[in-house]
């Protein structure tokens, strides 16, 4: 009897042992995300049609647009191909073709996070980000720059319940890893400097061609 006594006590524990565990941190969550391709180009600044507004002259300027399609897939639990999933964070790293003027220099790399809300499983999504004429030029001190000769490369990252089911870059992975964490040292990482649509002129532009973001 004791030593049934002792089984069932270890059972017991054991039992809650696994009760107090965390989940495995490899699960991969039920989304499925597809990157399927990438344009990064010059867009000017929206002239928008207003009225009861005294409009003033102004000249448009270059605007760096990131335009990331995708698409995603979703279980049957979470509505297979007609479900939308609640939202997800894409991080976008773009690398310009300047260097800070330490020793030794690095290169600059702007860099900005959207999250997406509402994607849906059903139809190609569009996410769409911005770097602004002013941030551009107090970096080149140029009143335009294009993207063919002074972006040197660029990445996205999509990061679903805390971890990454896509990348896409421009720039070959060497080791597996995605150029922005494989030589850290190399680049000057500036943050903040990407932003979403919302936080542009274009927010009122383009309709429903891209999916909605979080207004931070």
């Amino acid at each position: 009897m004791k030593s049934l006594s002792l089984l069932l006590a270890s059972l017991l524990i054991t039992g809650a042992v696994h009760a107090q565990a965390p989940a495995t941190a490899d699960k991969l969550p039920g989304v499925k995300v597809r990157v399927k391709g990438v344009e990064v180009e010059e867009q000017q600044t929206p002239m928008l049609q207003v009225s009861n507004v005294k409009m003033k002259r102004w000249n448009p300027k270059n605007w760096i647009e990131i335009d990331v399609e995708f698409d995603i897939k979703l279980p049957e639990s979470a509505g297979g191909r007609k479900g939308s999933y609640a939202g997800m964070t894409m991080n976008v790293y773009v690398v310009l073709q300047h260097m800070t003027k330490e020793t030794p220099p690095k290169r600059e790399v702007l860099t900005g996070t959207l999250e997406l809300l509402d994607i849906p499983a059903d139809e190609p999504c569009h996410a769409l980000a911005y770097i602004a004429p002013a941030t551009l030029k107090s970096i080149f001190q140029k009143d335009f720059v294009t993207a063919s000769s002074d972006i040197q490369g660029w990445g996205v990252e999509f990061i679903a319940e805390g971890q990454v089911v896509a990348t896409k870059s421009s720039i070959p992975m060497k080791s597996g890893k995605p150029w922005w964490e494989e030589n850290k040292d190399a680049f000057a990482m500036m943050p903040n400097m990407v932003l979403n649509k919302m936080q542009t002129p274009f927010a009122a532009v383009f309709g429903d061609y891209d999916v909605p973001v979080r207004v931070k």
